[in-house]
């Protein structure tokens, strides 16, 4: 599990889980198994970084006992996201390396300057793209933090 979280809650855990579902059926989460005590919902996958947070969860199950309500999700939506950037970022470096090789030696510019050349711009990515998952999963983690922190407090009984 990418993130794991329990809070103390004694309340109502009907309204907790209507909550959930709420919350994840308006960002397109499929429902999996759904219980008095438990909800468990698959994710629609993420497309951009620009989405909800939220979309970035691939399966999200949130249980409910006699004193606690605890989440737990995966992540895999971040995953996918960045395994499509780094093979998109390493498919254009070979596009522009044949690209630019193909064309610039016809004009007597040496292999070895036009490879240099074509690569300066993928030179930041090997660091931008781990800083884009931490980024990522960081904000998802904190969406769940404030998701939990609403659930609790929208279940207390009164």
């Amino acid at each position: 599990m990418d993130y794991e979280k329990t809070e103390p809650f004694s309340g109502n855990m009907g309204k907790v889980l209507e909550v959930a579902k709420n919350v994840f059926i308006q960002h397109n989460f499929q429902i999996v198994r759904d219980s008095d005590t438990e909800v468990e919902f698959t994710g629609p996958g993420m497309l951009s970084s620009r989405q909800n947070p939220l979309v970035g969860i691939s399966r999200i199950c949130i249980r409910g006992t006699r004193s606690n309500l605890s989440i737990e999700a995966e992540f895999e939506g971040i995953r996918k996201l960045t395994k499509y950037l780094v093979f998109f970022i390493v498919g254009m470096a070979i596009f522009f390396v044949v690209f630019f090789g193909i064309i610039f030696p016809k004009q007597g510019q040496p292999a070895d300057e036009i490879i240099l050349i074509s690569l300066a711009p993928f030179i930041p990515w090997p660091v931008i793209i781990p800083l884009m998952y931490k980024w990522m999963k960081s904000r998802t983690s904190k969406a769940m933090d404030r998701l939990l922190t609403n659930m609790v407090t929208l279940g207390r009984e009164r």
